[in-house]
C-alpha cells in the first residue's frame, strides 16, 4: 500500500515494485546498480547527489555539463530521479529527513561511520521511520579489522581469493574479471527484496550489513573454498579449462582478436566435435580416447583444436557446433553484441521512453504479467530538485541551493 506523503513517480503502476520508495545515497557502481534493479521494476528511486564530489560514473569533465552525458551514468542510473543536497548544511539534512519519512528503503555504500557522523545511521533513521530497510554496502562490512577501509572490485578480487583462480596456470600472473560491482549490486537488490518480503509478513524493517568482500567470495568461489576446507589443498588455477570436462577453452578464430569458447562434456560429444572439425582421425587417437586421457593431454589437444579453429569464422563455427549439440559460444565485441540477432529476437535491448533515440541493455529477468520498461536515462544533475523538494515535499523554492560550475567537483579531482 502507498503510504501518506510517499513520492510516486511517473512509472507504470502495473510494475511489481510500483509504490516502493527508495533513497539512493550510493556512488560508483555496485550500490547504484542495486538501486537501478529496483527502479527497473517500478520503484521510485531518488538518487541524492553531493555536487562537490560527483559520482565516479559522471566522469571527470565539467565543461558543457559533460557529467550529464556519460553513457555509464545513463545506464547504471536509469529510471531514477536526481536531487542535489549538501550535507554540510543543516537545511539540506532536514530535506533528507523529509525524504526518508515514509521511505521504504535507504541504500548507501560509504565506509562505516560516515552515515553516523551525518546523523543518518540506522538507529537514527528508525526513530522517525520505524519499518525502513537500510542496505549498507561497505567494502568489508561494519565489523572486523578491515571495516574502516574503502575498496572496489579489484581489491575484492585479490583479498577474496578470486585472483588465485584467474591465471592460466600455476605461477602465471592473475587476470581481472571486472564484474564484481554487478554481482554485488544484484546481491544487494536481492537482499532488499528479501527484507521486503520479511516486512510484509512481520511489519518490521531491517538493517542489512553487506560486506562486498564476502559477497565476492560467497557468490563466485564457494565451491573452491569448500574444496580447500575439505582437502586442505588450494584449487589449482586453470584459466578457461574445466576441472572435469575436456577439452574446454577459448580458441582463436579467423580475424583480429576473434575467439570461440567450446566445452566437450562426453565421449559422444567428442566424436561429434572431431567430425565437425573434419578431424575424424582424432576419435581413435589413443591420447584422447577418454575424458581422462583428454584431460591429461590437454596442452597438445588445445594446440590441435586451435589449428582448426583459427581458419574459421567465429560466428559460423558457433552456429555449426550448436546445431550439432556442442556447447559453443563466439566471443563478441561490443559492436557484435549490439547487432546480435539472438539478443534482438529476445527483445534484450530496450528503447528509452523518455528518449527514443537511446537504447539500453535489458533486464536480468522479465515478468510476463508485468512488462518492464525504461522510463528515462540516468538523470541530469539535480534535474528533479524542484519536483521532489518543492512540489512533493512542499518546500519553497528558496530552499533550493544552486551550485555554480566552480563549486562542482568530480570524483577524479585531487582533494
Amino acid at each position: 500500500d502507498k503510504k501518506p506523503g510517499k513520492i510516486i513517480g511517473s512509472g507504470s503502476d502495473n510494475l511489481p515494485l510500483y509504490g516502493l520508495r527508495v533513497i539512493d545515497l550510493s556512488h560508483s557502481w555496485a550500490g547504484p546498480h542495486a538501486a537501478r534493479i529496483l527502479a527497473d521494476f517500478g520503484a521510485e528511486v531518488i538518487k541524492v547527489e553531493y555536487p562537490k564530489r560527483l559520482c565516479l560514473l559522471r566522469g571527470a569533465r565539467k565543461d558543457e555539463r559533460h557529467y550529464d552525458k556519460h553513457p555509464a551514468w545513463h545506464q547504471v542510473n536509469r529510471n531514477k530521479r536526481s536531487v542535489t543536497l549538501d550535507f554540510t548544511r543543516e537545511a539540506d539534512r532536514d530535506v533528507l529527513t523529509d525524504l526518508l519519512r515514509g521511505a521504504d528503503v535507504l541504500i548507501e555504500n560509504s565506509r562505516p561511520g560516515v552515515m553516523k557522523r551525518l546523523g543518518f545511521a540506522y538507529e537514527d533513521v528508525v526513530r522517525f521511520q520505524h519499518d525502513i530497510i537500510m542496505l549498507s554496502m561497505s567494502a568489508f562490512g561494519s565489523t572486523g579489522p578491515y571495516s574502516s577501509y574503502s575498496g572496489y572490485g579489484a581489491v575484492f578480487e585479490a583479498l577474496s581469493g578470486i585472483q588465485n583462480l584467474t591465471s592460466y596456470s600455476h605461477g602465471q600472473p592473475p587476470k581481472r574479471i571486472k564484474e564484481l560491482d554487478v554481482t554485488n549490486g544484484i546481491t544487494g537488490a536481492v537482499a532488499v527484496l528479501t527484507a521486503l518480503a520479511y516486512r510484509n509478513k512481520t511489519g518490521e524493517g531491517q538493517y542489512i550489513d553487506l560486506s562486498q568482500l564476502e559477497v565476492a567470495a560467497h557468490t563466485l568461489i564457494g565451491e573452491h573454498l569448500l574444496y580447500c576446507a575439505s582437502s586442505n589443498e588450494q584449487f589449482p588455477a586453470g584459466g578457461n579449462r574445466h576441472w572435469f570436462f575436456a577439452p574446454q577453452g577459448c580458441y582463436p578464430c579467423r580475424g583480429q582478436d576473434k575467439w570461440i569458447t567450446i566445452t566437450i562434456r562426453s565421449d559422444e560429444e567428442w566424436r561429434i566435435f572431431c567430425r565437425a572439425l573434419e578431424k575424424p582421425e582424432l576419435v581413435d587417437d589413443q591420447r584422447f580416447l577418454s575424458r581422462r586421457r583428454r584431460k591429461k593431454n590437454q596442452d597438445e589437444l588445445d594446440r590441435l583444436i586451435a589449428d582448426c579453429t583459427r581458419v574459421q569464422d567465429h560466428k559460423d563455427l558457433m552456429c555449426s557446433l550448436q546445431e550439432q549439440g556442442i556447447a559453443a559460444g563466439a566471443v563478441f565485441d561490443t559492436e557484435e553484441l549490439v547487432r546480435d540477432v539472438h539478443l534482438e529476437a529476445r527483445g534484450y535491448y530496450v528503447d528509452s521512453a523518455g528518449n527514443p533515440s537511446k537504447r539500453f541493455m535489458g533486464f536480468p529477468f522479465r515478468l510476463a504479467e508485468n512488462p518492464t520498461h525504461i522510463e528515462r536515462q540516468g538523470p541530469d544533475l539535480g534535474q528533479d530538485n524542484e519536483f521532489v523538494i518543492c512540489r512533493q515535499l512542499g518546500r519553497s523554492r528558496s530552499s533550493l541551493k544552486e551550485f555554480s560550475e566552480e563549486q562542482i567537483g568530480t570524483a577524479f579531482d585531487i582533494h
